[in-house]
């Protein structure tokens, strides 16, 4: 009993150490955020804001666009867009290729499952080079559509993955039944299959909207563009637009907090869907 009592209070000290330290980061971002210049430079920082003020947010946003930054309602939208069409894609191409392999019995799915997540297996930064060449020539610079198929195939490989999972954990006489009722596949798909993998279809579409709207270095390089600037591509420039002693920190703070938002939303939204889709457990047999 002993024992057990010690396991518990070392179980719940650690996770609240966790806690503090993961979310101490967003805590003082935030602080930063509404806190006057005045009190962000200064050898006696505090943990509140003394004079709290939202003037750092009304500055960023209303920040007027130069030759080399755009705005950060524009970067927004265009990150938005962006990140929307990679959920989007991912969630199809995944879910189609995934069926196909597991519910479909495709011939030789095992040989085509394991080409399919080598890509794994390859660093990323390595095909910087050919995708650039790749993208140029198919004339996909600047465009929305150039990141959004970049991003949606990065995530091919977990997006099969999830939803393959998914599919395989649901009872394969559901499917059967629907068949002897004389069900297409395509209905049997959307309308028996799809619903009970909407766990792992959401855990999906929280990773790849986590990919994209995250991305510094794919928005680097094929977007140079003021009008197609990404919000990390912003803030990266406010960041190099002053020195560590005038107000621009406070604008990198606010902007931030703007731009991670949207992401502790959609996590909190579907917490409970994103547990269930990781560790797989939908529908068992």
């Amino acid at each position: 009993m002993h024992k057990y009592k010690t396991d518990t209070y070392f179980y719940y000290l650690t996770n609240v150490i966790l806690i503090i330290v993961i979310s101490f980061p967003i805590y003082w971002t935030l602080v930063s955020s509404i806190k006057p210049p005045n009190e962000l430079i200064t050898s006696t920082p505090t943990f509140f804001p003394i004079n709290p003020t939202l003037e750092n947010y009304d500055k960023i946003w209303n920040l007027e666009p130069t030759s080399s930054r755009g705005t950060v309602g524009s970067a927004f939208k265009n990150s938005a867009v962006v990140s929307i069409g990679t959920v989007i894609l991912s969630a199809i191409i995944s879910t189609l290729a995934a069926y196909a392999l597991t519910v479909l019995r495709t011939p030789f799915r095992y040989f085509i499952f394991l080409l399919m997540i080598m890509p794994i297996l390859i660093p990323g930064i390595s095909l910087l080079i050919p995708t650039y060449i790749l993208i140029r020539k198919l004339g996909l610079m600047n465009s929305y559509l150039g990141l959004i198929l970049m991003h949606s195939t990065g995530m091919l490989t977990l997006g099969i993955f999830l939803m393959r999972n998914a599919f395989m954990s649901i009872p394969k006489s559901l499917r059967e039944v629907a068949l002897l009722e004389g069900s297409s596949e395509l209905r049997i798909m959307f309308s028996v299959m799809l619903p009970l993998a909407i766990p792992g279809l959401l855990t999906l579409m929280v990773f790849a909207l986590y990919a994209s709207w995250n991305d510094f270095i794919l928005a680097f390089l094929f977007i140079n563009s003021t009008d197609m600037e990404m919000l990390n591509i912003f803030l990266m420039k406010i960041a190099l637009g002053g020195s560590q002693f005038d107000t621009f920190w406070g604008l990198l703070n606010a902007g931030a907090i703007i731009s991670f938002l949207p992401i502790i939303l959609f996590y909190i939204f579907l917490q409970q869907y994103f547990v269930r889709g990781v560790t797989g457990s939908a529908v068992k047999e």
